[in-house]
């Protein structure tokens, strides 16, 4: 069953449109010479929750997120402030066939909602969901691993599982673990490895462990979120020990673009920067090795300063997409489109750039 987009967004704390995943049913596939053959797009930001994890995540952290099944609309869950309809690939490849995206690459940010031992059963859980929806349609899906940061022994091992046998493109990130850090020196040995094997590691945006306010977080704290995980990266020298780290940052790098010669402030003047900061150089030079994605930026003023910060070669598209009808996916597509780029430029974002670092060509 479809709804409109204004009926979603009204029940947004009483109801989805989902139905859940049931891997053992596998659905008709989509004939996949439906390929777009225009302009080519490789979606680096794309929701999947399967209806496994929601009642787990709700089951074991009903505090911060709420696990619902309606009797029509299928499961869902409600996690800062947000409805997140449980997955389905058949729905899927419907949505990005009409807004003419080729590839969706998937992730799953509610996973690390804590740094506990549920992680390695939540992480195994959403990694063998999306491999499935992968093996199903390999042309359409690919995925990024979900690793259990708890553990790095078992870290090491589904992030190579995920990546060897699983053919997963990437790890997912976000930019804390349970309100942990990853700065912090006890995951020093998931960005050598991440460093050694040249993987992107996709950063995404989680709840802040100091937000406040009443307003929503996915709206003010998201972004700040994302530029503090960052910097944080940055100035404990992440860039010094590991200079092959591919590190991409959703949502046009959140303030990051905005705020890069201020936070350079702290280079400058010792008072303003913590004992922790160990760099040679201002932050602003080394977040030119960042990647962003296009999720959000809806305004040409923010895409103008992310291309200055990181260039045109380091962008890529990104629609933030997991709400059936939101019109996110064919609004980021239509933005691109209207940017006053050369036809080259484009295709760089839509294609080559997550094409390149995603070892896909």
């Amino acid at each position: 069953m479809s709804v409109n987009r204004r009926d979603f967004l009204r029940i947004g704390t009483g109801g989805a449109v989902a139905a859940s995943l049931a891997l053992e049913s596998l659905p008709a596939q989509v004939p996949e010479s439906s390929v777009s053959t225009e302009t080519r797009r490789i979606d680096f930001h794309s929701h999947a929750f399967p209806a496994e994890l929601l009642r787990s995540l709700g089951k074991y952290y009903p505090e911060i997120i709420h696990y619902k099944e309606d009797p029509v609309r299928g499961p869902y869950a409600i996690h800062a402030g947000t409805p997140l309809p449980a997955w389905d690939d058949s729905l899927r490849i419907k949505d990005i066939q009409a807004a003419g995206v080729d590839v969706e690459v998937l992730s799953c940010p509610p996973l690390y909602t804590a740094l506990d031992d549920h992680l390695p059963e939540l992480c195994r859980l959403v990694n063998d969901r999306l491999a499935g929806s992968c093996l199903r349609y390999p042309r359409r899906f690919k995925a990024f691993a979900h690793l259990p940061f708890n553990d790095m022994d078992a870290l090491l091992k589904e992030m190579s599982r995920c990546l060897d046998q699983l053919g997963f493109v990437g790890v997912f990130i976000t930019s804390n673990i349970g309100g942990h850090y990853l700065d912090a020196p006890q995951f020093e040995e998931f960005w050598h490895e991440a460093d050694k094997r040249r993987v992107p590691v996709f950063l995404h945006p989680l709840l802040s462990p100091c937000y406040q306010d009443s307003e929503q977080p996915p709206i003010f704290s998201f972004p700040y979120e994302s530029t503090l995980a960052v910097t944080r990266l940055i100035t404990r020298g992440l860039y010094e020990r590991f200079p092959n780290v591919v590190l991409v940052v959703a949502h046009l790098g959140g303030t990051l673009p905005y705020l890069a010669h201020r936070i350079d402030l702290g280079h400058e003047i010792p008072a303003l920067r913590t004992p922790e900061w160990k760099i040679s150089r201002p932050p602003s030079e080394y977040m030119k090795k960042l990647y962003f994605d296009t999720a959000m930026g809806w305004s040409r003023g923010a895409f103008n300063c992310a291309r200055d910060l990181v260039g045109i070669e380091h962008l890529v598209l990104g629609t933030d997409y997991f709400i059936r009808e939101s019109g996110w996916m064919g609004r980021t597509t239509g933005f691109l489109s209207s940017l006053d780029i050369k036809p080259a430029e484009r295709e760089l974002i839509s294609y080559q750039n997550a094409s390149r670092i995603l070892k896909l060509s």
